[in-house]
């Protein structure tokens, strides 16, 4: 009984091997350029890509864009495409990717550009994509 009290108490000190292992792995992930203060944006399907404070204001004028455009009534499917597009290519032309084996945590997710508006429409509500 004594053993999986410790065991227990050990897990939830973050003492055991799963819990160490875990925290190394963080430890990775915080990994950041010295080089000014830049974000890691993740495009679904294309890769990570580390762009800079200008490239973010970019990104969030185009975001902002693309929830007025999903919140309205007339969401068009082709409009939506065509800026989504947009914001992804932005980040892409203006990012610098990410080196193969490199583990980042991603601080802006996009999502791939065939999402269909209907779908963009439980995904950009309020905020958007991207946290302001």
């Amino acid at each position: 009984m004594k053993k999986k009290h410790a065991k227990a108490k050990a897990r939830a000190a973050g003492k055991t091997k799963t819990a160490k292992k875990a925290r190394s792995v963080l430890r990775v992930h915080k990994a950041r350029p010295s080089a000014g203060v830049k974000k890691v944006v993740r495009i679904m399907g294309q890769g990570q890509f580390y762009v800079d404070a200008a490239t973010v204001k970019k990104l969030n004028a185009i975001d902002d864009s693309l929830v007025e455009l999903v919140a309205s009534e007339k969401a068009d499917d082709g409009k939506f495409r065509e800026m989504l597009a947009e914001l992804i290519h932005v980040a892409a032309k203006r990012g610098k990717p990410v080196e193969r084996g490199e583990i980042v945590r991603s601080d802006i997710i996009l999502p791939s550009a065939d999402l269909p508006v209907d779908e963009a429409k439980k995904l950009f509500m309020g905020e958007g994509v991207i946290p302001n």
